[in-house]
């Protein structure tokens, strides 16, 4: 049975892969001229097919065609790379693995790394801003030497102070501190 500190290794691993394979999946979205009906053609999905969602009760939602979504998408500006979609995931990322720390009973004020994962998932779960209680961060809370303090309140943490690589450094970091055996070549 895995420990807790291998369950995250693991986790900040799995988010790692899901952010970078994510991010570039979208990119036919940012360009429409990159044509992905083509692609769904060659599975034997035309354009007029529907998009099948499940929902929790396996009924299926499905109301517009590949087309219509595809054409939908590549409307929206930067298909919300460089906006919500992504920042979302890193959101849910952040929430995830402050969770699991704190489920695992491995939170240390002494550890800034970890200072900052803990008042990250806070941001995150909360709207995207920083907020500090008075007196707060009370430890050092730091990103390859970048700091967090009380003048961040109210300011937005992801897109804001994080960006995607200093997520990707993060997500780094806590694989190395839990699992110091970890190579990483990207560092």
């Amino acid at each position: 049975m895995a420990t807790g500190g291998e369950h995250i290794t693991q986790l900040v691993t799995d988010l790692k892969s899901g952010y970078l394979g994510l991010s570039m999946a979208l990119v036919p979205l940012i360009d429409p001229a990159i044509p992905l009906l083509p692609i769904f053609d060659r599975y034997g999905l035309p354009p007029e097919a529907p998009v099948i969602v499940r929902r929790q009760d396996n009924t299926v939602y499905s109301s517009q065609s590949l087309q219509e979504v595809l054409t939908a998408a590549t409307a929206v500006p930067g298909a919300g790379m460089r906006g919500d979609l992504l920042a979302f995931v890193i959101m849910h990322g952040m929430t995830r693995i402050g969770d699991a720390i704190d489920q695992a009973g491995l939170r240390d004020p002494s550890n800034a790394t970890l200072e900052l994962a803990r008042h990250l998932r806070n941001a995150c779960a909360h709207g995207n801003r920083w907020h500090f209680r008075p007196g707060e961060p009370r430890y050092p809370a730091t990103l390859r030497g970048r700091s967090i303090d009380a003048g961040l309140h109210g300011t937005r943490a992801v897109n804001g102070w994080l960006g995607p690589g200093d997520y990707l450094d993060l997500l780094d970091d806590l694989a190395a501190h839990f699992q110091p055996s970890v190579s990483n070549s990207d560092a």
